[in-house]
Parts: C-alpha cells; sequence; structure tokens
C-alpha cells in the first residue's frame, strides 16, 4: 500500500519519435573518353560515387515512472548508464505523480499515444491488463536464456500471470513486519529487546505496555476511515490464521471461514481496551502506541526518531505461520510500442540480479530475487548498514499478494465496510464477515 498526496490531474503526453530510414543516392556514370579511330569506340563500366550512408538513429522509448526523491535519482542514473551501454537505444524517464498515474494511462490508451515502457503499483496492473492494452511477455521470457523466472519470489512472479499469460515482471517490492518501542517496552517493565512471537505474546505484553491515563495503546490497529487501510492491515492477520482473501481464480470471497473468524475475533478483542482501540494512524510517531505494523519503507521516517525501536516477524498464531502483505511494481510494455525489441532488452536490465542488487542497496526496496536476497554482499551490506532490514527481507519468503484482479479496490472499499463494524464494536466477528461475504461477492459480480 502507497500512501500519497493527491496532485490535479497533469495530462501528458508521450510523443514517441520513429526510426529514420536513410536511402543513399543513386549512383551516377561516366562516360569513357572517345578513341580517336574509325573502330567502334570503347565504354568503361560505369564506376558508382562513393556514399556514405547515415548513421540510423537510435530507437526512442518512453518509461513511466512514480518514484520521487532518492529512489528517482538511482532511477535516472540506472538508465542513464543503459543508455550509454546501448547506442542504438535512447530511454527517457518520465516521473509521473502516483495519483494520476492511472488516469493518465487511461488517457493514453484511449488516445493512441501510450509510453513504452511503465513501472507500476502491482495492485493496478490486472485493470490495465484487462483493457487488452499490455504486450504478453511469454515469448520474451522464453526465448531470453538471462531471465530465470523461478529466482522471482513465486508470489510476485505469479502475480504477473492473468488468463495464461505473463504481462510483467517484478521490479520493486515491500513488506511489513513488527515494530516496537523499546522505550515503553522498558517503561512498562518489558524487555525492551524483546519482541512478541506469538498472538498471545502480543496482546499479553500490549495490554502490560498499554497506558489508557496517558493515551497510549499496546498496539496500534488502523481501524478509520474504511478503505485499503483495513483491509491491507487485516489481510496480514487472516493469512497468518492459514485463511484466504478471494478463492483460487478471484472470482468470490473465501475469508468467511474458521481462519477467518480467528483472525478478527483476535482483533476486534485487542480493540475493546485489550491491548488496543480503535483510531486512524498516528499514535506509534507520537510515541503513543508501544507496537504497530509498518512497512520496510519506515527507514525514511523512522530513522532519527526521539526513541528506540526494533523490527521483528510479524506474530503468528499457536500453531500458524508469520505472514505479511505485499506491495512494490512491477514493469511492463504497451502492446503499441513499435519498439518492443527495445523494450524487451531495458526491461531485462532492470530486472537482471546485478541491477536489482544495486537499486534495493541504494533504495531500500527488498528484493524480488530470491538470488539478491541470499546474495553475500547483499547481507554484508544489511548487516553493516541497517540490521534491522533483515526480518524485511526474511519476511519475503512467507508473504503475500493481494489478488490479482481488476475490481480489487471496489472488493477491498466492500470488505473494509463491513469489516469496520467489528473492530468498532458495532457487530459481531461472525456477523462481520458474513455481511463482508456478500458485499465483496457483490463486488466482483
Amino acid at each position: 500500500m502507497r500512501t500519497t498526496k493527491f496532485f490535479p490531474l497533469l495530462m501528458v503526453i508521450a510523443m514517441l519519435a520513429g526510426v529514420l530510414a536513410a536511402c543513399a543516392p543513386a549512383a551516377t556514370p561516366t562516360a569513357a573518353p572517345a578513341v580517336p579511330t574509325t573502330a567502334p569506340a570503347a565504354t568503361e563500366a560505369p564506376t558508382a560515387a562513393p556514399t556514405t550512408a547515415p548513421a540510423a538513429e537510435p530507437v526512442k522509448l518512453t518509461f513511466w515512472f512514480n518514484w520521487e526523491g532518492t529512489n528517482a535519482d538511482v532511477m535516472k542514473d540506472l538508465v542513464n548508464r543503459f543508455n550509454a551501454a546501448n547506442p542504438d537505444i535512447v530511454v527517457e524517464p518520465v516521473f509521473q505523480p502516483y495519483a494520476d498515474m492511472t488516469t493518465l494511462l487511461q488517457t493514453s490508451i484511449a488516445g493512441g499515444t501510450t509510453p513504452d515502457v511503465v513501472a507500476l503499483d502491482l495492485i493496478l496492473i490486472p485493470q490495465f491488463v484487462e483493457t487488452g492494452a499490455i504486450a504478453p511477455l511469454d515469448d520474451y521470457v522464453a526465448a531470453d536464456a538471462n531471465i530465470n523466472i523461478n529466482d522471482f519470489y513465486p508470489l510476485l512472479a505469479n502475480y504477473d500471470v492473468m488468463g495464461g499469460k505473463r504481462y510483467a515482471l517484478p521490479v520493486s517490492t515491500n513488506n511489513m513486519q513488527l515494530i516496537w518501542n523499546k522505550d515503553l517496552f522498558k517503561k512498562a517493565g518489558l524487555d525492551p529487546e524483546k519482541a512478541p512471537a506469538t498472538w498471545d505474546e502480543m496482546q499479553a505484553m500490549a495490554k502490560q505496555c498499554q497506558d489508557p491515563a496517558n493515551g497510549v495503546v499496546g498496539f496500534e490497529f488502523y481501524t478509520q476511515p474504511t478503505g485499503e487501510g483495513i483491509t491491507w492491515q487485516f489481510q496480514v492477520w487472516l493469512w497468518a490464521a492459514g485463511g484466504e482473501f478471494l478463492n483460487a481464480d478471484n472470482t468470490a470471497a473465501a475469508f468467511n471461514t474458521p481462519e477467518g473468524l480467528k483472525a478478527l475475533t483476535y482483533v476486534s478483542d485487542m480493540l475493546k481496551g485489550n491491548g488496543s482501540q480503535p483510531g486512524p494512524w498516528g499514535l506509534f510517531g507520537d510515541q503513543k502506541a508501544c507496537m504497530q505494523l509498518d512497512g520496510s519503507w519506515l527507514f525514511g521516517y523512522r530513522k532519527d526518531a526521539p526513541f528506540q525501536w526494533g523490527i521483528a516477524p510479524v506474530p503468528a498464531p499457536a500453531g500458524g505461520t508469520t505472514a505479511s502483505n505485499v506491495g512494490g511494481e512491477h514493469i511492463f510494455m504497451f502492446d503499441a510500442s513499435p519498439n518492443k525489441d527495445a523494450a524487451w532488452k531495458f526491461i531485462q536490465y532492470l530486472t537482471s540480479p546485478d541491477v536489482q542488487l544495486e537499486w534495493d542497496q541504494k533504495t531500500g526496496f527488498l528484493p524480488v530475487r530470491q538470488s539478491v536476497a541470499e546474495n553475500a554482499d547483499y547481507l554484508k551490506w544489511i548487516n553493516e548498514t541497517e540490521p534491522r532490514m533483515l526480518p524485511f527481507v526474511q519476511g519475503m519468503a512467507t508473504a503475500h499478494t493481494r489478488p490479482a484482479t481488476s475490481k480489487y479496490y471496489a472488493v477491498s472499499e466492500a470488505f473494509s465496510r463491513e469489516i469496520q463494524k467489528a473492530l468498532l464494536g458495532e457487530a459481531s466477528p461472525a456477523d462481520a464477515l458474513a455481511a463482508a461475504e456478500k458485499a465483496v461477492n457483490d463486488a466482483l459480480k
């Protein structure tokens, strides 16, 4: 999930330049000199005038992305180095605000002015695949010995396969794990270096750490307003309990199960004052929450926090497995691009192990490739630079992706609207799950 400001709509039309074909001028024959004799005059074979064909202009690609700040600077540097190494291709990187990206892409499809390559939030890709405007990558992947699909984490690689065809490749990712305030733990008499590993431990520590008189909650759950914030957070507990959000083909709700009831009962019980209370985000940053789930992006804004904090895997229920929810961007090409071979070469470059290793080290994104996550240099860099990143890296092995459906946001809104009633104590977990099941199935229809 991304948190962004919304900007006014921008209309950006990427102009694609075609390759200019150069034609050499026709050769001009020269006449042989006259011979002073009555015999027929001999002639020499015509001699072609020496010509040099002008070099073909490089293929031009337009590449849209919504990374900002350091991430954008790193990406532009990678693009410049690709251009230098491939003089026959020029990639133009174009930043588009996240809030405007969907509208801009829809407008470009309607107007026939699509960019060649796009890096996009994975959850938005299905709706563009549905338009038929994205080019399948299967033939390129099959013919390219440098691409090993099995090296990408399966949860990411499988997300891009829709209707039996592959439409994108992972290029960046992140996930959520548990963050705790060591200062508040110590103040509450808890071991500041020990995070909870199970649901029972988490609730017990949250109850001990909470301080209602001073507005401190033990664990900060996001409960309002409705929307993806509620869905995104709750899915973690659902998966940890062994449940699923939608069925295998994303055509019906799958969460109204004993596993779903277990997860919602656990969360809603804590929100009754047993370690937590309903509310929007903000308490943890104000040192008013002992624990919460947060993403690997937190190193950007927690680095200089005025308190000590640590990262640990998301607690699991007894007999369950830790789980997480991933975000990030995947990269694809539009079918209307006249330069698909060049576009594929660029995609292959950005997703290659060496480039991914550098990208992850310079941006803090997590590896999309298992070989990068296990790379000795990468692990050495983490241990020397930010050891607290390790739970995020290791968490990719047990993380999940949200369903790859073009109706996801409608589903998320319908789900959160009903589940919020249980979080706020307005409905029982069982009733909220039943109502959410109906609402989600209606949204999927």
